[in-house]
């Protein structure tokens, strides 16, 4: 089906738009040195593949860490590498950049145009109050990776040096991460080393280390915090570590169950035949007399039968939330202009244009997803998922919000189904009782009769299926009459005939219906019908009304496309991601992030480009 929209989706919006800058960023590896006065010496390299653009900026978030010091600005001299396979930094000219800070945040804007190249941006900083120390203990409690990225980054490392020699006992050095349970951090000699795929702008990475006191010799003394913190700050690790690996746990099962039943599906198919069979059967001689709905509109109907958003209609009328219904309600908005496809050359750009205030709940979801999780804030560039192979579990948590809001909308319509479960349950106790009576009564001739494998199969099957029937459903009166009426403008939409018929001459109607025919999923119908329609000029097209359509335009290209296999993509790969993640430590040793955040500052640091 999915195939068909891209193959009937043969219109978009090509817009003019001013420059903008483009690109991706590969990767971003910070360096870190503890000094024993308490500073902490930074180096972060960002990596850049640029298509164009006239600069980069670089946020530092150091509220609390006593503002920066000594900042320098380097970019590689784009000559290669040195013999020894370094990458060679020319320090940047400080009349070439500019440092604004509001509210402890230092913004470094660095002009540098650059076309079709692969760049290295290198920023070097001092945090002078980057620890604090404790009677007991002495604490390092950063986010290394803000939240504030433009665009997402393929691969962070962070590595963290300890002012104490390569053979200090490093069991002593507690080192704690927190994140996207995908990271990882684990001790090496005297470091703490953070790694973490597939960063997803809105996400941090921080570090949280515990050292014994006395390694910062030249601290400050009069800053010392004299109580002692170090079991509490223990605690705190150990219930967030638990915390992440639940969620582990319950990914794994996820997973497991979902393996389980694919590893005999031959048999798991003959079963759930049999089963269905018998209960549609069953149903369908309810159903006939529970909630049947005379046809009150026949066929065809040629208007929409109500305001329901398409999300709503493709999920009552296909029994499901989906991907599909995200891709209609997409669709949906860039009719209503709230969002805006943007197609030139290679150029994929979904950008938010209109107002958000106005939109539904479930509508707010879908933009803060794939504008601001995926996105910039501002715009999705389609091409940055081909960095990426997960998507994260606050993410994945906004899906499941989506999908919730869509269910309760048809809970409060009563466009839901309701169960046979008195019947049911009257049923399975009333045969349950018969047989219990049967075996007392008829216990030689049951035992000869369980000598067959057949009579076996027969009662296993049938304690299913009366197991089965507290489950069964029939749609609500509510739902009933919304199925028919939907259906009634399905077959409208459907049938080429009826469509040709009407004479459709608005382009806005056009529009409309094809979002509703992707929720329904007839899309190609009406693509089909729309272009018989313009060929025998029964569409009025207007002033270039057409031509400014944001559904139907002739210069579309493979945008769609991507977006398509974007929402499938999104929609399915949180759980079996996380499944396969490094377990959460408590004891400090190394492992995956742990749940939530440890309270350290940095968030809003970040860069991008212009």
């Amino acid at each position: 089906m999915r195939k068909n929209i891209l193959r009937i989706f043969l219109f978009f919006l090509i817009s003019i738009v001013s420059f903008a800058a483009s690109f991706r960023i590969f990767e971003l590896n910070v360096e870190a040195k503890l000094q024993k006065d308490g500073s902490m010496l930074v180096s972060e390299t960002v990596t850049y593949f640029i298509d164009e653009i006239n600069g980069v900026y670089f946020n530092i978030d150091a509220k609390g860490y006593g503002g920066i010091t000594s900042l320098q600005v380097f970019e590689d001299n784009g000559n290669g590498v040195s013999d020894n396979n370094e990458i060679l930094f020319n320090e940047v000219n400080p009349s070439n950049y500019e440092v604004t800070e509001n509210d402890g945040v230092y913004r470094i804007k660095l002009y540098s145009k650059n076309y079709n190249n692969v760049r290295r941006f290198k920023f070097v900083y001092t945090l002078p109050e980057a620890i604090k120390v404790y009677e007991d203990v002495a604490q390092l409690n950063r986010k290394m990776v803000g939240q504030d990225w433009q665009q997402g980054i393929s691969t962070v490392k962070v590595t963290i040096e300890i002012p104490v020699s390569k053979d200090y006992d490093n069991s002593k050095i507690l080192v704690f991460g927190h994140g996207p349970l995908t990271g990882e951090v684990d001790r090496e000699e005297n470091t703490a080393v953070y790694k973490l795929d597939n960063y997803y702008p809105g996400d941090f990475l921080e570090a949280h280390i515990l050292m014994e006191p006395e390694i910062f010799s030249e601290y400050n003394k009069s800053k010392i915090v004299h109580k002692d913190m170090k079991q509490k700050l223990l605690d705190m690790e150990a219930k967030l570590a638990d915390e992440a690996n639940a969620e582990r746990d319950k990914a794994i099962r996820q997973q497991e169950m979902i393996n389980k039943v694919f590893e005999k599906p031959g048999l798991i198919f003959g079963v759930l035949s049999s089963i269905w069979g018998v209960l549609m059967f069953y149903i369908y001689g309810i159903y006939r007399r529970k909630n049947r709905v005379k046809n009150s509109v026949g066929k065809y109907l040629r208007e929409l039968p109500d305001d329901s958003s398409p999300a709503l209609v493709g999920s009552f009328m296909t029994d499901s939330i989906s991907g599909n219904e995200i891709l209609a309600t997409i669709v949906d908005l860039i009719r209503r202009k709230v969002l805006m496809l943007e197609t030139s050359g290679e150029k994929s750009i979904i950008t938010l244009v209109g107002n958000t205030e106005k939109l539904s709940a479930q509508e707010r979801v879908i933009v803060d997803i794939y504008i601001n999780d995926f996105g910039n804030g501002k715009s999705l560039d389609l091409k940055d998922f081909d960095l990426f192979q997960e998507v994260p579990m606050s993410t994945a948590r906004k899906f499941e919000k989506w999908k919730t809001i869509i269910q309760s909308e048809m809970d409060r319509k009563d466009l839901v189904f309701e169960g046979f479960k008195g019947m049911g349950e009257n049923l399975f106790y009333t045969s349950l009782g018969g047989i219990i009576l049967g075996i007392k009564f008829f216990k030689n001739i049951l035992e000869k009769a369980m000598e067959s494998k057949m009579f076996l199969i027969i009662i296993i099957m049938g304690f299913i299926l009366l197991i089965s029937l507290t489950k069964a459903r029939y749609p609500r009166k509510e739902l009933a009459e919304a199925k028919d009426k939907w259906q009634a403008f399905k077959n409208f939409l459907s049938d080429y005939s009826q469509l040709e018929e009407a004479k459709i001459s608005s382009v806005h109607l056009w529009e409309q219906y094809f979002v509703y025919a992707i929720a329904l999923e007839v899309s190609e119908k009406v693509v089909e019908a729309y272009k018989k329609a313009l060929d025998m000029g029964v569409i009025d097209q207007g002033v270039n009304k057409f031509r400014t359509s944001p559904i139907f335009n002739t210069m579309f290209n493979s945008s769609f496309s991507n977006l398509n296999g974007i929402v499938s993509r999104t929609n399915s790969m949180a759980s079996s991601t996380i499944a396969s993640s490094r377990r959460s430590s408590s004891s400090g040793g190394g492992g995956g992030f742990g749940s939530g955040s440890s309270g350290g500052g940095g968030s809003r640091g970040g860069g991008g480009a212009f």
